[in-house]
C-alpha cells in the first residue's frame, strides 16, 4: 500500500467522510479537511476523532492551500472546484476528483497540464462495482475490464 506523508480533502460529505478514514490508513501526517461553514468543520473534526485521524479543518475560502499537499481527494459536487482550477500550481502532486461526469473536472484538466497525475471517479465506480460483483455473485474474479469499457460507453452518451 502506498503511503503519502500529507493530504487534503475538499468537502465535507459522506463522501469526504468515507474519504477520512481511507486516508487514515495511508497518510503519515495529519489532513486537512476544505469545508463550508463551522458545522461541517466540527463533523469532520468529530470524524477525526473516532477514526484516529488528525484533521484539521479549513475554510472553503482557504481551498487552494490544499494543493500543496501530496494528495488532494476533491469530493464535491460537479462545478464547485471550477474556480479552484486556476490556482493549480506547477508540478501538483496527485489529484483524485470523485466525479466521473462531466469528466475531466476543470480542476483534473488544470491538475493535468501541470503535470500532476489524476485520478477520476469512474476509477473509484468501477472498482466499487468490481467489489459488489464479487460479493454479491461469488465469481472471482469480476470482470472488470468489461465494467470499465461498460461505464466509459455508457458516459460516452448514445
Amino acid at each position: 500500500m502506498h503511503r503519502v506523508g500529507s493530504a487534503a480533502v475538499l468537502g465535507a460529505g459522506a463522501t469526504a467522510s468515507s474519504t477520512l478514514a481511507a486516508l487514515g490508513r495511508i497518510c503519515d501526517g495529519g489532513v486537512t479537511a476544505y469545508v463550508r461553514g463551522p458545522e461541517r468543520a466540527a463533523q469532520m473534526h468529530a470524524l477525526g476523532e473516532r477514526l484516529g485521524v488528525a484533521v484539521t479543518a479549513a475554510p472553503w475560502e482557504r481551498a487552494a492551500e490544499a494543493f500543496a499537499a501530496e494528495l488532494t481527494v476533491s469530493t464535491t459536487p460537479a462545478g464547485a472546484t471550477d474556480q479552484l482550477a486556476a490556482s493549480v500550481p506547477d508540478a501538483p502532486g496527485t489529484l483524485f476528483d470523485v466525479l466521473y461526469h462531466p469528466w475531466p473536472t476543470e480542476l483534473a484538466a488544470a491538475w493535468a497540464r501541470r503535470g500532476g497525475t489524476v485520478l477520476g471517479g469512474l476509477d473509484l465506480l468501477v472498482h466499487q462495482a468490481v467489489l459488489q460483483c464479487e460479493l454479491f455473485t461469488g465469481i472471482r474474479p469480476a470482470p472488470m475490464a468489461a465494467m470499465r469499457a461498460a461505464g466509459e460507453a455508457a458516459l460516452a452518451g448514445p
